[in-house]
C-alpha cells in the first residue's frame, strides 16, 4: 500500500513540477530570482529542520529581499525585507486583504473566518468587540494562578526529563480556557489529557500536516473522522456560549473573560453577534493565543538550560524585583521592570518565530514596493524567519543573544514581526507577553533546569516544518531551587 501511495506522488510531483514548468514571470519582476516550491515542498515532506528550509529558501533566492516562488502554475510575491514589509502591513486593509480560505479547505472547516482569515465588515466590526475584551482580560494575577497549578504538576515530575513544550502547553491551555471562556481544562489537575483536548490536538494535527497540505487527495479518506472531531470541538464551543448568553441575561456572569466582554459589547453597541461568527473567534483565540506562545516559551527555557549564565542573570533580575521568595505572583508594575526577561522573550520569538511566514495577502489594487509594482490580484506573503534571520539587520543572526535587545542600537521597526504589524498586528501580543514574563519569571523563582545528558536538542534546537512550529522531543529536567 504504501508502495502505491509513494509511486502515485511522484507521479504527481513530475506532472506538477515538470510538466506545468512554462512559467513567465510577471511583467517587470524579469530581474527577481523565481524559485519552484519543489526542493521546499521536498523537505517539508522529509520533515527537514525548519533552519534548513530556511537556509534553503535563502540559498534559492540568492538572499534577495523579493523573490517569487511557484507551485505548479501558482506565483507568490515573497517579502523578505523590513522595509517591503513594511509597505504591505501598512496597507489599509481593503487595499491588502488577507486571502480568501476555500470552504472545502482544512483550515476554512476549523478556522473560518475568524480574525485572522476575515476581512471587510466582518473583521472590522469582531475586531471592535474584540480590542476591548483583551484589555480588559489583561490579568497577571490569573496567569499566576494558573502558574501555581503548573508547580504542582511539575512537582510530580521533579529531577527527570519531561516534555516541556506539552507542559507549556497544558498550562497556556488553562490560561486560554479562563482567559477566552471562564472554563477549566483541568490539564494541569492530572497526566491525562482532557477529552476535548485529544479531540482538539487530533484536529490541528490534520491541519498541520505537510502531507495534506501538498498533497490534499491523499487524506481525503481521513475527511470523515476530522470533520466528527470538529463537530464535536464546535458542540464545546456553542455550548459555552450559550452558557454565557444564558448567564448575562439573568445577570449570573462573574469576570471579565473575552467571550462575556464581547457579548456585552455587542449589546451596548448594537451589534448582532452571530453564534457561528462566535464560534470562529473563540477557535481562532483559543489556537493563537496558546499554541504560539507555549513554544515560545519552550524556545526562552531551552536557551536559559542550554546557557545556565543566562539562566542566572535572568534569576538575579526576578529576585531583585520579586524577592526571593517562590510563588510569588508579580503585579503589572513589577512586570514592566522585567527588562532582561523581556530580552530573552524578543530574542526568542526573533530566532524561532512560531509563526515562519505571517501572512497571506491577496491585492485589490496595485502596490510599489521598491522598484516593482505589485499588480492586483497578485498573492504575496511575509517572511517572518527571512526578515529575522537577515544578516543585514541582526549581527549573527543564528546565534542567540538577548543582549542585541538591551543595546541602545536603533532597529528596523519591521525587523522583529513575529506578530505581524501594521492594520492587522495580532490582537492577542500584549496579553502574550504578559503571559510570558509572568511564568518565565515565576518558574525562575522556584526552579532550576537543565537539558538531560542525551537530548537530541543539544548542539540545536530541532523544529519540525508544519503551519505552526512544533520543538521535536524537547525535554527538560527540572529541580527545586537552592534559596539563597
Amino acid at each position: 500500500m504504501f508502495g502505491l501511495i509513494f509511486f502515485a506522488i511522484i507521479l504527481v510531483i513530475i506532472y506538477k513540477y515538470f510538466f506545468k514548468n512554462n512559467i513567465e514571470k510577471p511583467q517587470g519582476f524579469e530581474d527577481v530570482p523565481l524559485i519552484s516550491g519543489l526542493p521546499v515542498a521536498w523537505a517539508y515532506l522529509r520533515q527537514r529542520n525548519y533552519d534548513e528550509i530556511g537556509d534553503l529558501l535563502r540559498k534559492l533566492s540568492g538572499g534577495h529581499e523579493l523573490f517569487l516562488s511557484r507551485i505548479g502554475s501558482h506565483i507568490q510575491v515573497n517579502i523578505a525585507s523590513p522595509d517591503y514589509a513594511k509597505i504591505l502591513l501598512t496597507q489599509s486593509e481593503d487595499n491588502a486583504p488577507k486571502s480568501e480560505q476555500k470552504p472545502e479547505g482544512v483550515l476554512y472547516k476549523f478556522f473560518g473566518n475568524g480574525l485572522p482569515f476575515s476581512n471587510g465588515d466582518i473583521w472590522r466590526t469582531y475586531r471592535k468587540l474584540a480590542t476591548p475584551a483583551f484589555n480588559n482580560a489583561l490579568s497577571p494575577e490569573m496567569v499566576g494562578e494558573t502558574t501555581l497549578d503548573l508547580f504542582s504538576f511539575i512537582q510530580q515530575n521533579l529531577n527527570r526529563p519531561i516534555d516541556v513544550f506539552e507542559v507549556m502547553q497544558r498550562t497556556t491551555i488553562e490560561v486560554l480556557g479562563k482567559l477566552a471562556f471562564g472554563y477549566k481544562f483541568g490539564c494541569l489537575e492530572s497526566e491525562e489529557t482532557p477529552h476535548i483536548i485529544k479531540v482538539y490536538k487530533y484536529i490541528i494535527s490534520t491541519i498541520v500536516s505537510p502531507f495534506r497540505h501538498v498533497f490534499p487527495w491523499i487524506t481525503k479518506f481521513s475527511n470523515g473522522k476530522f470533520l466528527n472531531a470538529i463537530e464535536e470541538f464546535d458542540g464545546f464551543i456553542f455550548d459555552i456560549i450559550e452558557t454565557k448568553r444564558n448567564e448575562i441575561k439573568k445577570n449570573h456572569h462573574k469576570g471579565h473573560d473575552l467571550l462575556t466582554s464581547m457579548l456585552e459589547l455587542g449589546e451596548q453597541e448594537g451589534i448582532d453577534t452571530n453564534i457561528k461568527q462566535l464560534r470562529d473567534e473563540m477557535v481562532n483565540f483559543f489556537v493563537a493565543g496558546h499554541d504560539t506562545t507555549s513554544m515560545s516559551l519552550s524556545i526562552s527555557l531551552y536557551y536559559l538550560a542550554k546557557y545556565p549564565e543566562m539562566q542566572e542573570k535572568a534569576r538575579a533580575e526576578v529576585i531583585n524585583i520579586l524577592g526571593n521568595e517562590p510563588n510569588t505572583l508579580p503585579n503589572s508594575d513589577q512586570i514592566k521592570e522585567f527588562k532582561y526577561i523581556n530580552a530573552i522573550i524578543k530574542e526568542s520569538l526573533r530566532i524561532h518565530p512560531p509563526v515562519p511566514v505571517i501572512t497571506f495577502r491577496k491585492l485589490k489594487k496595485p502596490i510599489k514596493i521598491g522598484p516593482y509594482i505589485l499588480p492586483v490580484n497578485a498573492s504575496c506573503l511575509v517572511n517572518a524567519w527571512q526578515i529575522h534571520h537577515n544578516p543585514k539587520y541582526w549581527e549573527n543572526p543564528k546565534q542567540y543573544n538577548p543582549e542585541r535587545f538591551l543595546d541602545n542600537e536603533k532597529k528596523h521597526p519591521f525587523s522583529w514581526v513575529p506578530f505581524s504589524a501594521g492594520p492587522r498586528t495580532c490582537i492577542g501580543q500584549n496579553f502574550s507577553l504578559m503571559e510570558q514574563k509572568v511564568i518565565l519569571s515565576m518558574l525562575l523563582l522556584k526552579y532550576n533546569w537543565t537539558l538531560p545528558k542525551n537530548s537530541i536538542n543539544k548542539d540545536k534546537l530541532l523544529l519540525a516544518p508544519q503551519f505552526l512550529l512544533r520543538p521535536v522531543d524537547l525535554k527538560l529536567i527540572f529541580t527545586e531551587r537552592i534559596e539563597g
